[in-house]
């Protein structure tokens, strides 16, 4: 259980607010309130950092723990590594006398204000994506996706779209948890953490996902 909790966008079982809210609700609110937060000019800076704090805030009310919540942003902080590793390269390493001064002027606020924004702007769409995924179940969300689709259709066709956006939606957490799955059995096998691992398990895990794509989608396929 602990393993499946900290897998990327994880269902948490609990009746808070956000888990009794319908999920077609927030699959059309929170779409939107990230779009707003993209949008968000520079000059109004202050508001990501404090809609940050409230997200926590709704998250823990939740019962999203903190770890869960640092596992969905997490992946805003590998982009954020690699910002910077690439900023690195930027610089001009042939002028040795001035090689600080570069350093200095790359990573100065003026410079990365902008990049730290957009940063701080991923991270509240990951919460607000945390939030969506960690209290609505997979049923949940499939039935949203066709609610919505029925009601934008003019007439009683079957649903097309539905499946497959259900399947995109999903796509992230069921990598994620499979994953996690076979980091567990690499260090059962006392596989150590390391360039090895994932040389070895991300083709296990490319070719582990597309099979159970595939069962989910023929299950989906069935079922209607």
């Amino acid at each position: 259980m602990a393993e499946h909790k900290t897998s990327l966008f994880a269902y948490n079982l609990g009746n808070s607010f956000l888990h009794k809210c319908p999920a077609w609700v927030k699959l059309i609110f929170i779409p939107v309130i990230n779009i707003a937060l993209l949008l968000i000019p520079e000059f109004y800076f202050v508001i990501v950092p404090f809609f940050i704090v409230v997200l926590f805030c709704i998250e823990l009310s939740a019962k999203i723990k903190l770890n869960e919540q640092l596992t969905d942003i997490k992946p805003v902080l590998y982009y954020a590594i690699l910002l910077f590793l690439f900023d690195l390269l930027t610089v001009n390493y042939f002028e040795l006398e001035n090689i600080k001064s570069e350093l200095l002027k790359t990573f100065s606020w003026e410079n990365q204000k902008e990049t730290v924004f957009f940063l701080l702007k991923l991270i509240a769409i990951m919460q607000t994506s945390s939030l969506f995924f960690r209290t609505s179940t997979s049923l949940e969300i499939r039935n949203a996706i066709s609610k919505i689709e029925t009601k934008l259709r003019r007439n009683n066709k079957k649903n097309s779209f539905t499946q497959v956006i259900f399947l995109f939606l999903n796509f992230i957490p069921m990598v994620s948890k499979t994953f996690n799955q076979l980091k567990l059995s690499w260090k059962a096998r006392s596989g150590k953490p390391g360039i090895k691992m994932y040389v070895t398990l991300l083709p296990v895990l490319f070719s582990v996902s597309i099979k159970k794509a595939w069962n989910m989608s023929r299950a989906l396929s069935i079922r209607n």
